[in-house]
């Protein structure tokens, strides 16, 4: 049986290893950039502006300049995701949800079969 102070110490093992890999460095470091680049800010600020926008149009029943909005809501949606950045950032982030989910699959698969969680996980009293 486990107590409860094991299973959070090995937690965060698990998940200092899972930030030492590959693809979530690649994922961390590809988001940071993008986080740094200025058109994409910029782009990122009226894409904001606009959906809050278009949610008040919609709210106020201004069906025509709602469709209007929408327009410029995914044409302002194609120029970010245009950028090579973007891209990258997109299948780095597919890798890296992968990854998570192939842990969290043999995590789950793992413990189903094991008889150390069978009984209650003990808290440590202090």
């Amino acid at each position: 049986m486990f107590k409860k102070d094991e299973i959070l110490r090995h937690a965060t093992m698990l998940g200092q290893d899972i930030q030492a890999l590959d693809s979530i460095k690649r994922y961390r470091q590809i988001e940071a950039q993008i986080h740094l680049h200025p058109e994409i800010a910029k782009q990122m600020d009226a894409l904001k502006q606009n959906q809050k926008h278009s949610v008040n149009l919609q709210n106020y029943n201004k069906p025509i300049a709602y469709e209007r909005s929408e327009k410029t809501i995914s044409h302002i949606q194609n120029e970010i995701n245009a950028f090579p950045i973007v891209m990258q950032f997109r299948q780095s982030q597919e890798e890296a949800n992968d990854t998570l989910h192939l842990i969290i699959e043999t995590l789950a698969t793992r413990l189903q079969g094991a008889d150390c969680f069978s009984g209650s996980i003990q808290q440590k009293e202090e």
